[in-house]
């Protein structure tokens, strides 16, 4: 192994410094005007606040919400109960929650670009269900409906009955999509059905309990 000498080390380049620093400087500024960006978004801003659906990456829905809500923001994902597999040694079935709707996070706050610049800088959400006009607002009505309805198990796996064949033509009755028709797309045991809508002339596919569609002529 060879010998590092001091009149080596004393003849070595400087370890510039100045990119290391404006880097972090950088970050700092970055994560500073992530934080007050959310904080737009908080409780503790003053004004009417209304509903929104937050879109989530694939799966992160109650980690998003989560992080939502150590941030001080109203967010709420409505869930269900399904059936899991067999805890080890036991031979009956684990309940497990899932989100109502999949992939989405419902946010209350008062509108403003900075709010929902600071919440699509979580890094868990993707986007705001909504048209190139802007995020699409949920009446209060639609939405205690919807989380009621959640809260009173309506949504469950055990209440959920079977009948509905693919490709037939529904309806939505309750919750943020309510009166919207759409085609059913697919479902299996122990998920939602999936169906086609359209939303300000996009397709839109939704996740919607079979419990709660309605079939139309």
């Amino acid at each position: 192994m060879m010998a590092v000498t001091s009149k080596q080390l004393s003849e070595a380049d400087p370890i510039d410094v100045t990119r290391c620093e404006a880097k972090s400087d950088r970050v700092l500024a970055k994560l500073h005007m992530d934080e007050r960006l959310l904080a737009a978004a908080s409780k503790s801003v003053t004004g009417d606040r209304v509903w929104f659906a937050l879109r989530a990456v694939h799966r992160s829905e109650l980690d998003l919400c989560r992080t939502l809500d150590d941030s001080d923001v109203d967010a709420v994902v409505p869930v269900r109960e399904v059936q899991g597999g067999r805890r080890l040694g036991s031979r009956a079935s684990r309940v497990v929650h899932k989100p109502v709707l999949a992939g989405l996070v419902f946010v209350n706050i008062v509108p403003s670009s900075e709010a929902f610049q600071g919440l699509l800088r979580v890094r868990t959400a993707q986007a705001f269900i909504g048209t190139g006009e802007g995020p699409h607002p949920i009446g209060n009505r639609e939405m205690n409906s919807f989380m009621d309805l959640a809260q009173k198990g309506a949504f469950d796996e055990r209440n959920t009955p079977a009948g509905l064949k693919v490709g037939s033509r529904v309806r939505i009755p309750v919750g943020p999509f309510a009166d919207f028709h759409g085609v059913l797309e697919g479902y299996a045991p122990g998920r939602p059905a999936r169906v086609r809508t359209m939303l300000f002339g996009q397709e839109l596919l939704v996740d919607v309990m079979l419990a709660h569609l309605e079939k139309l002529e």
